[in-house]
């Protein structure tokens, strides 16, 4: 054999030489060898060096301490020398149900791509688009796509490229990343017809390529290839969807015939935004406003049908209805009407109109995994994105409205693949925002702020950016873009997810870039005042359009880390291009079997990336039945690599684009043996067993089997049920402007609550119920009838209206205590504390009134007296957000309170527990602050002193908004739950690069400013948060000092606003995530909670042993939507269940699993047992919404334990329970009154207690009793002798 051998190996003793080459074998074939050992014969015999082995090391790479870069050199010759050498062809050997060969695996290890440069490719297309076609139609700017897959049956990979201004090029693959154009003698030049997308797909099922081609206003063409590479065209007519501007394409078999049908996404073919000047008559119909003229033109007329609009206050043009094109066979494609039943909305109805919409993108996939192509439809602007779920029979209906909480505004692209691997697919759509603070700063254009309404949940809001939906596994999703840092990626258009590295996890491509950098608002700026100036024609206004510059930005490559965090590489991967980039696409270009990437560029030459990776790996084609060649829709597994992997075949789907129908996978291992599975469209199933790495498997279905799918699981019940019907309770919330007297406020504060609680107020041994209320409510008390069902009561006092909102909650006795919010009106008049006196039938003021507005509200025996006293929270001071208000304590003296300890600048107080938690009696009082820390004070005979730094708790400055305590561990020590923002908004922060808050009077109005920033990752440079127009409508002078939103985007925070912003406080933040602290005994260290607690801001939490395993467990209410109107609302939790492990850790419970699936505001959540029957039932609030009650129907019943103290403590609330056994301590529960977020959850505890056990109680003051277990008890009750009484 001669070779030539280059090592790509070490350089130590005992090193092989022969690792990787090129030689002939005995038979005179060309052959790539690996260890001496030929792998893969060529197709073109070549001989090469003479000499047996010449082997390079011994000839020039004999040198001492070569490092990385020299081994780089290496790999770089070896692929040199590839490029100059045919594309090797497969070496097929038949298996059973498949074929399969050998791969050419030569790259580096490096994940990433090399360019190919024109000059080596010979592709030098480019889509040309003259400035006078895009200045008087700008809709040419969304430029043109690319198609990927072989033409002519030679087994590589060709290239088909759209052009706007010149003809189409088809480039035949000549193998060694060579290209010859031919379009013209394949008749597909498509000149004249401003092509946009385009697909290769194999539409009438005789195993070639056909081709689609997409325009604007001129048509979707098809054309059908005859097997060499030759096309004729299938329509002799008019062509599919004409008079419309066709843009993406997508292909599959909607209805199960065997055939593939067409979706086609259309813009518009013309814009009004092109068209200045334009006259609207608008009359007032059925109650609605339309537009019934337009330019003197009645809006009956072709296309001004359905293009036009009204919102309050301006006119919206709308743009093209979508076609669905069923295949009839024989080239017959039959459009399917919006209107004729095959849409249905979220209710199962007929669309009753067709959907006029800014359609770019569209996508088959099969999203809940039955089987059937379901449908994603990006659309651009106001349009909503379209989700459709396939029904069965190509019929569809619109996803369900809580599905799916939000969707990007500016919707280009769409990709699926299973990100996290837990075998569902997720969803991503690319916008339009950029990475740059600066150029943030600029992009303003025409983006109206989002408004929801007060108690909105059901809605689908749009926001500009970049949207992850995670798939939950049970129909809905969590959109989670912000977490993984997916959101922003520039002027977006294709994305396009692909294992680049080969690690089992999907990476993701992006192009990027506009022609016209038109969301420049000082362009825009400019361009009104030049209009201002003097009467323009509208060729005069067109003509401003050249003000805009040209947006060349670079594509972006995100890895995957597999925990749903990417980090951006692309100029490590070598694919930060800088350009206008559009339409994207794969194929494997050198039949090595990783995806190459392929990239249509607008004004300048196309792109061709070539995959460097050198992992193994297995690629995977379809040949199917029918006229579904390819397989498209069959999803494809691949097991026993790095973990399973999966991904769906599709056909088109890319923005403008079409990839080659091969899928590829990591093999982990060279000696990796894998099992392929491929779940057809027909249903059918084929499986290949021990495939190899490094290998092409092409797999037939028509060896494939009838999948017998397993026996439907019955589901198991849900742990709790919804009962909310019981109380039918809503919480009232009215209206204020809370960015009237604060402009830049970072959120609202006025709508906070409510809180909940749990607490026997008629003592007939039943737990009632009581939820706060805002303002322009009542009180909501439901009385339990023992039934398990309750009651309103609806006499004096609970009936006297809400003159303020109500803030934390707690009961005692026959009295109920309401924090009393002044921030709305801003007087300090009016008591703090409401008190309500069941008996007296009145409502008192029980804490005089405060500068600030109330927030949380705890009890607890303070200082061991044997009553009750009361901790305030001072929450914020109106119009001085950022502020340090006051919080106090109230000492009960014989049921009288009075001032007691007074903590002047505690902090914006939003949650407090009184909790025992150094196990001496005497509670110790902990508070989470908004702009502050976790403060702990400990309890020194009724004086509380501040631990904080001394128990490890004071580098953590959060968002704080709720906090309790429980024995997580089961060490008889009380861990403290701390609930916090989360890390899924545009807000970050970290020990280093601290989010900061300046607060005070900048401009000497008497305005107490605040002003957020940040600090620039990688820099000390801090920068503001909110953007100019905001910053400047809220503090006037900057509108002088700073003169425009490029100046304001560069400038540091100081820069802006000059040495007053040195003159005023700061606050800082460094930790947004809700946190479990372990206590350790004296100090508490950060623990560890799963990262799906951070998807939204959490707020109430409870700690209770939900399952009755004798574990503790943790409930978190979760999400906010009451933000400004820069920032999207936060909607991405449903209400989360720990299940605790007792050693510490917790894992989150499914909702399918749990029951509880809560989409509002949630705020407080309360624990109590109702009904009575040993299991901990579950009270949730939403701010404007219904209170959702669960009750616990599954849990292994658990023994009701109640403490009985002293006439001023009766429920021993501050006392410590502990069951003790054979085998060793359970952990510790804690009577509270007044934890997590303004609740209170019941004081009668329920524990898993067995025969036997004994049950110690460490009891306010510190006494501490031992009682035996009463055998057969469900209730007991112990006093504080320790005598056990059985209730029940």
């Amino acid at each position: 054999m001669k070779i030539f051998a280059v090592s790509t190996g070490g350089f130590g003793a005992g090193h092989r030489c022969t690792d990787i080459g090129f030689g002939t074998d005995r038979e005179g074939r060309s052959v790539l060898v690996d260890s001496g050992k030929p792998v893969l014969a060529r197709r073109d015999g070549l001989t090469l060096p003479s000499e047996s082995c010449w082997c390079a090391e011994e000839q020039w790479l004999r040198k001492p301490n070569l490092g990385g870069s020299w081994r780089r050199s290496i790999v770089s010759l070896i692929f040199g020398l590839m490029l100059l050498l045919p594309v090797f062809a497969y070496d097929w050997v038949e298996g059973s149900g498949y074929r399969s060969a050998p791969l050419v695996v030569a790259g580096s290890g490096l994940a990433g791509f090399e360019v190919m440069s024109g000059a080596v490719t010979g592709v030098g297309f480019t889509n040309h688009l003259a400035e006078n076609r895009y200045l008087t139609n700008q809709i040419y700017l969304n430029g043109s796509g690319v198609a990927v897959g072989d033409v002519d049956g030679d087994g590589l990979c060709d290239l088909y490229f759209c052009g706007l201004d010149g003809a189409n090029a088809l480039y035949k693959n000549l193998g060694g990343f060579r290209f010859e154009e031919i379009a013209s003698r394949s008749d597909v030049a498509c000149d004249g017809i401003a092509s946009t997308g385009a697909v290769l797909v194999d539409i009438d099922g005789d195993g070639d390529l056909d081709l689609w081609v997409n325009s604007i206003n001129g048509g979707t063409h098809g054309f059908l290839n005859d097997g060499t590479g030759h096309f004729v065209r299938l329509h002799s007519g008019a062509p599919l969807n004409s008079g419309k501007a066709g843009m993406s394409m997508a292909f599959a078999d909607i209805d199960g015939d065997g055939d593939l049908d067409l979706y086609v996404s259309n813009y518009r073919i013309v814009t009004v935004r092109d068209q200045p000047n334009t006259r609207y008559r608008i009359r007032k119909e059925n109650d609605r406003y339309a537009v019934v003229m337009v330019n003197g033109r009645a809006v009956t007329e072709p296309d001004l049908v359905g293009r036009f609009s009204v919102e309050p206050g301006r006119v919206i043009e709308n743009g093209e209805s979508d076609v669905l094109y069923r295949n009839e066979g024989a080239g017959r494609f039959v459009p399917l009407a919006f209107t004729d039943g095959t849409f249905e909305d979220e209710q199962g109805q007929p669309l009753s109109e067709p959907l006029y919409e800014w359609g770019l993108s569209v996508m088959f996939r099969d999203l809940n995994q039955d089987g059937a192509p379901d449908l994603y439809v990006c659309n651009d602007f106001s349009s909503p994105d379209r989700i459709w779920i396939n029904t069965g029979g190509g019929r569809f209906r619109a996803l369900a409205p809580l599905a799916i909480r939000s969707t990007s505004l500016f919707s280009m692209g769409v990709d699926v693949a299973d990100l996290n691997r837990d075998g569902h697919d997720d969803l991503f759509v690319a916008d339009m925002l950029s990475r740059s603070h600066a150029r943030r700063q600029l992009q303003v254009g025409d983006v109206p702020p989002t408004s929801l309404a007060i108690g909105e949940i059901a809605n689908r809001p749009q926001y500009s950016r970049n949207t992850l939906q995670v798939n939950r596994g049970d129909g809905t999703y969590a959109e989670l873009g912000r977490l993984a840092g997916l959101d922003a990626s520039e002027w977006s258009w294709t994305p396009v997810f692909l294992d680049v590295d080969l690690d089992g996890f999907e990476d993701l491509l992006i192009t990027t870039g506009h022609e016209l950098e038109m969301m420049d608002a000082d362009v825009r700026k400019r361009a009104e005042a030049l209009k201002a100036t003097k009467p323009m024609t509208p060729t005069e206004q067109i003509r401003l359009k050249k003000m805009f510059s040209r947006l060349d930005s670079p594509n972006v490559a995100f890895r995957n880390r597999g925990d749903l965090s990417f980090e951006e590489v692309g100029a490590e991967w070598g694919f930060a291009t800088s350009g206008v980039s559009h339409g994207m696409a794969l194929g494997d270009l050198d039949n090595d079997g990783d995806l190459d990437v392929v990239i249509n560029n607008l004004n300048g030459v196309a792109g061709i990336y070539r995959n460097r990776v050198g992992k193994p790996r297995v690629a995977v084609r379809l040949h199917g039945e029918g006229g579904n060649r390819d397989g498209i829709g069959a999803r494809i597994t691949v097991k026993g690599g790095p973990m399973d992997q999966s991904q769906e075949m599709i056909s088109g789907g890319r923005y403008l684009s079409g990839d080659q129908a091969m899928r590829v996978f990591a093999a982990g291992r060279v000696d990796a043996k894998l099992t392929i599975e491929v779940r057809w469209r027909s249903g059918r199933l084929s499986v290949v067993s021990n495939a190899e790495a490094n290998r092409i498997y092409e797999v037939r279905e028509r060896d494939a089997v009838s999948a017998t799918d397993p026996a439907p699981v019955q589901p198991a019940v849900p742990f709790f049920e919804d009962v909310s019907g019981l109380i039918g309770h809503g919480h009232v919330e009215d209206v204020f402007d809370d960015f009237a007297a604060q402009p830049l406020l970072p959120r609202r504060l006025s709508q906070l609550g409510p809180g909940v609680a749990w607490h026997d107020l008629d003592g007939d041994g039943w737990d009632d119920l009581i939820v706060g209320s805002g303002r322009g409510g009542t009180l909501g008390v439901y009385r339990n009838n023992g039934n398990g069902g309750f009651e309103s009561i609806v006499g004096a006092p609970v009936n006297q209206p809400v003159t303020r909102d109500q803030a934390g909650l707690v009961a005692i006795g026959r009295s109920i205590l309401t924090g009393s919010s002044n921030y709305e009106d801003g007087l300090a008049v009016g008591g703090a504390v409401r008190a309500y006196d069941l008996d007296a039938g009145k409502v008192s003021d029980m804490v005089p009134g405060q500068e600030a507005s109330t927030g949380p509200l705890a009890l607890g025996d303070v200082d061991g007296d044997g009553d009750l006293d009361l901790f305030v929270g001072g929450r914020v001071v109106p119009g001085k957000y950022g502020s340090r208000p006051r919080s106090l304590l109230m000492m009960n003296e014989g049921g009288k309170f009075g001032a007691g300890q007074v903590w002047n600048e505690m902090g914006m107080v939003s949650g407090a527990v009184l909790s025992d938690l150094d196990s001496d009696g005497f509670p110790e009082l902990i508070v989470a602050c908004e702009w502050g820390g976790i403060r702990v004070f400990q309890n020194d005979q009724g004086q509380f002193r501040e631990v904080t730094r001394e128990v490890g708790l004071s580098g953590y400055l959060g968002w704080w908004n709720g906090v309790t305590t429980g024995d997580l561990n089961g060490d008889g020590r009380l861990e403290i739950i701390a609930t916090n923002w989360g890390f899924n908004s545009r807000y970050r922060a970290g020990r280093g690069e601290p989010l900061g808050l300046a607060v005070g009077d900048l401009d000497g109005n008497g305005v107490w400013e605040v002003v957020e920033s940040f600090t620039e990752p990688g820099s000390d440079r801090v920068l503001p948060i909110r953007g100019f127009k905001a910053m400047s409508g809220a503090v006037p002078y900057l509108g002088e000092r700073v003169g425009s939103y490029r100046e304001y985007g560069r400038r540091t925070l100081v820069e802006i606003f000059g040495e007053p912003i040195g003159r005023v406080a700061t606050l800082e933040v460094n930790t947004l995530q809700t946190c479990l602290f372990m206590n350790r005994g004296g100090r508490f260290e950060l623990g560890t909670l799963p990262r799906e607690v951070q998807w939204a801001p959490c707020f109430g939490a409870s700690v209770g042993d939900y399952d009755g395993d004798g574990n503790e467990d943790l409930f978190m209410s979760q999400n906010f939507f009451s933000v400004n109107s820069e920032e999207a609302r936060s909607d991405a939790g449903r209400g989360l269940w720990l299940r605790g492990d007792g050693k510490g850790g917790l894992e989150v419970v499914d909702a399918r699993e749990s029951g509880v699936a809560v989409y509002g505001e949630q705020r407080g959540c309360a624990l109590g047992d109702y009904d009575g029957d040993g299991r901990l039932d579950l009270v949730i609030t939403q701010s404007g919404a219904s209170t959702r009650l669960f009750r616990n129907t599954q849990a292994k019943p658990g023994v009701r334990v109640r403490l009985k103290a002293g006439a001023g403590n009766p429920h021993g609330v501050g006392g410590q329970i502990r069951v003790m056994n054979l085998g060793g301590e359970g952990p510790v529960r804690e009577v509270k009154a007044g934890s997590g977020y303004w609740s209170q959850d019941s004081a009668v505890q329920v524990m898993a207690i067995g025969e036997g056990d004994r049950l110690r109680v460490r009891w306010p003051g510190g006494r501490e009793t031992e009682s035996k277990f009463p055998k057969g008890a469900l209730e007991i009750e112990l006093n504080i002798t320790g005598n056990a009484r059985v209730l029940h």
